[in-house]
């Protein structure tokens, strides 16, 4: 549908000009979608910080116990994996803000609050399954880690509507892992470590690597 197109005199006042052709008024259409999309989508996410995160967990899984039979195992388990978790966020937080200032956009604003919405209800179910682990230890055994990673799932997936695609991609990886992780037997081949290694630490530096070499460090 034909329209009016604004331009402006040098001295401010607006020109205002018919748009007579369809394509033309398409075209516009399409140009407007794609800067109200950009303005939704968190799109300053650094390679680099999912490369590290990934390295963050690997350690995590080798340096954690997984049999938490005394109150120190306990506290070592939660020490380890709970500085694991800030240290990832505190990278991400860091890098993201250097990219958002090299391509000129803030890394913070109001989309960083529906993206902090998104998130919690994910890890915040995660952090009370793993309270309760803590107290009930027997009761779900090496589960726990399946549980972690559909929590992280659920997690990524809302982050996944306000961002990138590869986002959602790695939250679906998770989900599908999560799940799998559950019906394995305890005495499976893959045991707790390299299952938090594969995933928390093996998806997430694919998935760096993968946004840093698409959309840069």
């Amino acid at each position: 549908m034909p329209g009016k197109e604004t331009k402006f005199h040098p001295d401010g006042s607006p020109i205002f000009r018919i748009v007579t052709s369809a394509g033309e008024a398409e075209e516009h259409l399409r140009v407007i979608r794609q800067a109200m999309e950009r303005s939704t989508k968190h799109s300053t996410l650094s390679g680099l910080s999912g490369v590290l995160a990934g390295c963050y967990a690997l350690a995590a899984a080798i340096f954690a116990p997984t049999n938490l039979g005394t109150w120190s195992e306990k506290l070592l388990f939660v020490a380890i994996w709970g500085a694991t978790v800030v240290l990832a966020f505190v990278t991400d937080v860091l890098l993201t803000k250097r990219k958002a200032a090299r391509v000129g956009k803030k890394a913070f604003s109001a989309l960083g609050v529906h993206l902090a919405r998104a998130v919690a209800p994910g890890l915040l179910a995660g952090v009370g399954i793993t309270l309760f682990h803590l107290l009930h230890p027997e009761a779900l055994g090496t589960y726990l880690y399946g549980l972690w990673i559909l929590c992280y799932a659920v997690a990524l997936l809302a982050i996944g509507m306000f961002s990138r695609r590869e986002v959602s991609v790695m939250g679906w990886a998770f989900l599908a892992a999560g799940v799998i992780a559950l019906l394995l037997p305890d005495n499976f081949v893959i045991g707790p470590r390299a299952l938090m290694a594969l995933t928390f630490g093996g998806f997430h530096i694919v998935y760096g690597a993968w946004m840093g070499l698409k959309y840069g460090w």
